[in-house]
């Protein structure tokens, strides 16, 4: 029963209602017996004394036709006499439970206040308790003797025709409180019903079902939110797609070129062949292994909430470093690198700033025309002494807009080159980002290309 929301928001409502009926109730209840209560019983009182003084007045002697007359008139009337004896004019009393002190009292000449008396009851409602004690009373003084006169309005007879109202109103009032709370239940529920069904969709893959918005409220806006989400869950199963497919092409193509490797160095004649295909496969198993190393580099970037930015990292020795490590191929390919390098401290992670420069300066490189150049240029910024700005260059064949465009995406490739995995620039770029930095590129085919990295001194 309380499973669903709907049904939870109509029993929340029609508990409230009961709640907020039961309460008025009461709240109304003490209201009467604190300030209606006396008035009523005044006025009640003074009615009596009125219709005391007329009998006195006109001498009435019929007194049991003029007892009637006013009970007509929708009043109760109890007479007790000297005796006891009681007589009741009207509709007769729901409880016949006035005292004899009571009785007495009025027959000494001391009114009687029933209805102010009348103890307060949590739920009953004095003015509507239909009992002799429930009266007001004074003597009169008839020809038979003194006798004691109650009277108390006639409830039933004042509000019979408004209880049918009453009830007619009342029943009215909860059906169409009903119908109204289902009704808009229902349409409070139906675009959550509509998440609910598109969560489902999204649970199974289906990223590609568009999410209505039909209000223009909170619902509306959790509505344009969840179809964001949709286009966001999207995109990146998109690109866990192209992930997985470019990981797979990536491994499957240099295990197939081993194992037709294998194959030939199985059947070769001579030890010239063999030579060969033994350094061929030591360079596609080189390249494997660096494959490995940059997907879990790339798993543990993107999992980076315990990695650690506390070393003071000097960018001077580890361009030197990487300069030094990458000499073999500088001399093979007889180039110049120039180095324009100001002693700055940073604070980061060495290992993973050493992994981006490396990447970065490989890579100009390796691009860099034989008998070529590299420039390395590092200073702080002119406009901000708190901001470290590296620039890498080379004069290689440089870069069309295109591949600038898609430079730093995962497996990207500018060129079809056997010895590139097209991770290496998007892993340095998620590290500079890590250290609250950026890196940008500057290039024009035939001209070279020129990376810029900005980086603060202090995360």
């Amino acid at each position: 029963m309380f499973k669903t929301l709907y049904s939870r928001i109509a029993i929340y409502t029609v508990v409230i209602m009961l709640f907020s009926a039961v309460a008025s109730f009461i709240l109304s209840n003490i209201y009467y017996h604190i300030y209606l209560k006396p008035s009523n019983d005044h006025k009640i009182m003074t009615t009596l004394q009125e219709a005391k003084n007329y009998q006195e007045t006109s001498d009435t002697k019929n007194m049991k036709a003029y007892f009637k007359h006013i009970s007509e008139l929708n009043f109760q009337v109890l007479t007790v006499n000297q005796e006891g004896h009681r007589h009741f004019y009207g509709d007769k009393f729901r409880r016949d439970n006035l005292s004899k002190k009571a009785v007495q009292q009025v027959l000494n000449h001391h009114d009687y206040h029933g209805i102010r008396n009348h103890p307060y009851q949590l739920f009953v409602t004095g003015f509507f308790d239909n009992e002799t004690a429930n009266t007001v009373g004074t003597s009169f003084n008839t020809p038979q003797g003194k006798i004691a006169v109650f009277i108390r309005p006639d409830i039933g007879k004042s509000f019979s025709e408004f209880r049918v109202f009453l009830a007619i109103l009342i029943i009215l009032l909860l059906m169409i409180s009903m119908i109204l709370i289902i009704s808009s239940t229902y349409a409070l529920i139906k675009p959550i019903s509509q998440l609910k069904r598109a969560t489902n969709r999204l649970m199974e893959g289906d990223f590609n079902t568009p999410i209505a918005i039909t209000r223009k409220d909170e619902f509306g806006t959790l509505q344009y939110r969840f179809d964001q989400m949709r286009l966001s869950l999207k995109q990146l199963d998109d690109m866990r797609q192209h992930f997985v497919q470019n990981v797979s092409h990536e491994i499957k193509t240099p295990l197939t070129h081993i194992h037709q490797l294998l194959n030939r160095l199985s059947t070769a004649d001579n030890e010239k062949d063999r030579t060969f295909y033994i350094s061929e496969i030591y360079a596609t198993t080189n390249r494997l292994s660096n494959l490995t190393h940059a997907l879990l580099l790339l798993a543990e970037l993107d999992n980076n909430e315990h990695l650690e930015f506390k070393d003071e990292v000097q960018l001077t020795e580890i361009i030197r470093l990487i300069i030094r490590h990458e000499q073999y191929t500088i001399d093979a390919k007889d180039l110049i690198v120039m180095t324009d390098i100001e002693d700055v401290v940073i604070q980061g992670n060495y290992r993973l700033l050493y992994q981006a420069f490396q990447n970065i300066i490989s890579n100009a490189i390796k691009y860099a025309e034989q008998d070529g150049s590299v420039d390395i240029d590092i200073a702080p910024s002119k406009q901000n002494s708190e901001v470290i700005v590296c620039r890498i260059s080379d004069d290689g064949p440089g870069m069309s807009e295109e591949t600038k465009a898609h430079l730093f995406e995962r497996f990207y490739k500018g060129t079809h080159s056997a010895t590139s995995n097209g991770l290496g620039l998007a892993i340095a770029q998620m590290i500079i980002q890590l250290h609250g930095g950026q890196v940008e590129v500057e290039s024009t085919l035939g001209e070279g290309s020129t990376f810029i990295i900005t980086l603060s001194k202090k995360l």
